[in-house]
């Protein structure tokens, strides 16, 4: 079903989300293989990045990397020497940007593969597929999220509602529609010719997260984007990582508490369930096409 009036979509912008998908779903495979115990958040960031990049592309986001009780927003900070140890439970997030058009795409490793957390693991990954499977256009946010939760309490773990999934248009990675993560009454209808990220967490806790430290990402907030404006200029208004900045203004420190105190930037606080609990994420981007439901970063 075709909504009347509802705009198809432009053959080089499906190709460009198509492409950052491939290379989104590429850089994270790249980044997982080298998360083991002793190797350094660092050094796995600057490289899968750095993937990205030389595929052609953009990192559309910096690289998360959220260990045990954290579901999002943590990425390594210039020098950072946080290394993985065994039994760290981590959500590995990141996605690619082509001309201005993102994908999105997580999922979760034990490093060292002990097998402790393979059913959590297991819960956001099945309530992932479920969710993808059910879909389709003119459905209601508040059904997917329903099948999520469905997926996730079945198998013994709690949906964290305060999280969910999210549209993406050109240089705007959150925007319009929310996929929430259970039945939460949003009657918001999923458009033909859109693009959304569907992104379960499960937790062994209550199912809430909190904001935590700041996690070392930025955006720009300010209502004016100057061209010459060295964020502006070399991130667009896509998240920013402070090392990103760090690499092309010395002075990267001052200047970011110089543009938060104008409210020119914001900060992503780290997001955290209760200090026991455990999370995993899993994450797909969709192009919702009113003949396909297509799956770019898988």
């Amino acid at each position: 079903m075709v909504t009347e009036g509802m705009p198809k979509m432009d053959a080089e912008v499906k190709h460009s989300y198509l492409k950052a998908g491939e290379i989104g779903r590429k850089a994270l495979e790249y980044a997982v293989s080298m998360i083991e115990p002793g190797a350094t958040f660092y050094d796995v960031a600057e490289k899968a990045e750095q993937f990205i990049r030389d595929e052609g592309a953009k990192p559309s986001f910096p690289l998360n990397l959220s260990v045990n009780n954290e579901a999002a927003h943590y990425t390594p900070s210039e020098g950072d020497k946080k290394k993985f140890r065994r039994g760290d439970l981590v959500k590995v997030d990141l996605g690619a940007e082509v001309d201005g058009y993102p994908s999105d795409n997580a999922m979760t490793i034990e490093v060292g593969e002990t097998g402790k957390y393979s059913d959590l693991i297991d819960a956001s990954r099945e309530a992932l597929n479920a969710a993808i499977k059910r879909m389709r256009p003119m459905l209601q946010a508040r059904q997917i999220g329903a099948e999520i939760e469905r997926q996730i309490t079945n198998r013994g773990f709690k949906p964290i509602k305060n999280l969910g999934g999210h549209g993406i248009n050109r240089y705007d990675l959150h925007s319009s529609i929310f996929i929430p993560n259970y039945d939460d009454g949003n009657a918001a209808l999923i458009k033909p010719d859109t693009v959304i990220a569907i992104e379960p967490f499960a937790s062994t806790g209550i199912g809430m997260v909190h904001n935590g430290q700041n996690g070392n990402i930025y955006i720009l907030s300010g209502t004016k984007k100057e061209e010459d404006e060295i964020i502006y200029k070399n991130f667009s208004t896509l998240p920013f990582a402070e090392r990103w900045l760090a690499k092309v203004r010395p002075d990267y420190k001052n200047y970011l508490r110089s543009m938060a105190s104008r409210s020119q930037v914001s900060a992503f606080p780290v997001l955290k369930e209760h200090s026991s609990a455990r999370i995993s994420q899993a994450e797909h981007t969709l192009l919702i096409l009113s003949d396909e439901i297509i799956v770019t970063t898988k």
